[in-house]
């Protein structure tokens, strides 16, 4: 009757590709540049894009790397592939909103600041135990979710928002440090 029993509107969709480690997520990216090159490569921070852009080079591939809060309207009919998640999934959704993209792809490795807040470490010993190789991705709807719940917790405890160098140092200015641990 009045949108009560409708469904709400879960904003952008966001595929999550988790790698072990950077390099790992590099190799995928590097593979996925293979087999279309016309892949917009996108990362929040600078650190990452340096050496997202780096690592293409030391393989003999050009290929400029984006920045998210630089990319404008001119790229909302390219393939994204955002190589790291901003903190706030609020950021990520604004973003993907005003390329007009109803979902993204984010690739991630369990090695970066913000899967350490939740102790990573031991999911990647886990993953090891269990056999899976550095290589392989792990792409789960509850993964997703429980990225996008870190997220929310994030963004209770973020004290300022602003543009960091990396997303360590996002987080440190945030005043998020290691509280979640």
């Amino acid at each position: 009757m009045f949108g009560l029993f409708s469904k709400k509107n879960k904003g952008v969709t966001v595929f999550d590709n988790i790698y072990t480690s950077e390099e790992a997520k590099f190799g995928a990216c590097l593979e996925m540049n293979k087999a279309n090159s016309t892949i917009v490569f996108v990362a929040w921070f600078e650190e990452t894009r340096s050496a997202l852009e780096i690592f293409f080079q030391r393989n003999n591939v050009s290929k400029q790397i984006y920045i998210a809060d630089r990319l404008n309207a001119g790229f909302a009919d390219r393939e994204l592939i955002f190589v790291e998640h901003h903190p706030l999934s609020s950021e990520e959704q604004r973003k993907a909103t005003e390329l007009s993209k109803n979902e993204i792809t984010v690739l991630s490795a369990l090695t970066e600041p913000l899967f350490q807040l939740f102790n990573s470490d031991k999911i990647i010993e886990m993953m090891k135990k269990m056999g899976m190789n550095e290589d392989e991705m792990l792409e789960n709807e509850m993964i997703s979710n429980s990225v996008r719940r870190a997220q929310e917790e994030i963004a209770k405890k973020t004290m300022i928002s602003g543009s960091a160098r990396s997303q360590a140092d996002w987080l440190l200015n945030a005043g998020i440090g290691q509280q979640f641990n």
